[in-house]
C-alpha cells in the first residue's frame, strides 16, 4: 500500500491539503496527516480547524512514498521555516522518494536551494524567486522527477490526479474519476 504524508502548518490552504487526502484515500493511499505544529488541531488559512492523525514525532517517514506540502499563508512560511520539513523534503528529494507542493510552498525549494533546475510551477506571488535556480514553468501542474508543484488552489484537483498517476495504475484512477463524476464525456 502506498503511504502519503500531507503536512500541515497553522496558515494552511484547506483546498490545497484536503483534496489530495481524498483523492489519494479513494485510490488506495494509506494517507496521514501530520502536524507540524505542538498541536495535532491545525487551523487552515481561513480558519477551518482540522485534526491531523498524527504529531511529527509519531511518524516514520522512512516508511512514506511521498510528502505533500500545501500553501495557505502563512502556513507554506511555517513549512518552508521548519528546519525538521526541510531536512525530510531534501532526504525524500535525494533518495528518490516523491514530493509534492503547491500553491506557496515550492519556495521551500528555492528558499533552500533544494531541487536546482528542476521545471517546476508554484503561485504567481513566488514566481519570481523560483526563477532564480529553477525553471520556472507556469503550468498548473509540473512533474520533473520525483517533484511534483502545482500553481494554487484552484487546480487542487489537477494536482491531487498527477499525484495518484505516479503512485496508482491508470484503471484505479479512471475508475476514481467515474465514481467522482470526472471526466463524463468518456462515457
Amino acid at each position: 500500500m502506498k503511504k502519503v504524508f500531507v503536512l500541515l502548518a497553522n496558515g494552511f490552504e484547506l483546498i490545497e491539503a484536503m483534496t489530495p487526502v481524498d483523492v489519494l484515500r479513494r485510490c488506495g493511499a494509506e494517507v496521514t496527516t501530520v502536524s507540524t505544529e505542538e498541536d495535532l488541531w491545525v487551523e487552515s488559512s481561513n480558519s477551518v480547524i482540522i485534526k491531523a492523525d498524527k504529531y511529527w514525532e509519531e511518524v516514520n517517514f522512512e516508511e512514506g512514498d511521498i510528502l505533500i506540502l500545501p500553501g495557505g499563508y502563512p502556513g507554506y512560511v511555517r513549512l518552508r521555516e521548519n528546519r525538521l520539513v526541510v531536512s525530510q523534503v531534501e532526504k525524500y528529494l535525494t533518495t528518490g522518494k516523491y514530493v509534492a507542493a503547491i500553491c506557496g510552498a515550492p519556495s521551500l525549494f528555492s528558499e533552500h536551494k533544494l531541487a536546482l533546475q528542476y521545471k517546476l510551477t508554484g503561485h504567481s506571488s513566488i514566481q519570481e524567486d523560483l526563477k532564480q535556480n529553477h525553471i520556472y514553468t507556469g503550468e498548473t501542474t509540473t512533474v520533473d522527477r520525483n517533484l511534483i508543484t502545482g500553481i494554487g488552489a484552484g487546480h487542487s484537483l489537477d494536482f491531487s490526479f498527477e499525484i495518484a498517476a505516479l503512485l496508482f495504475e491508470k484503471e484505479v484512477i479512471e475508475k476514481v474519476k467515474e465514481g467522482m463524476e470526472i471526466d463524463l464525456e468518456k462515457r
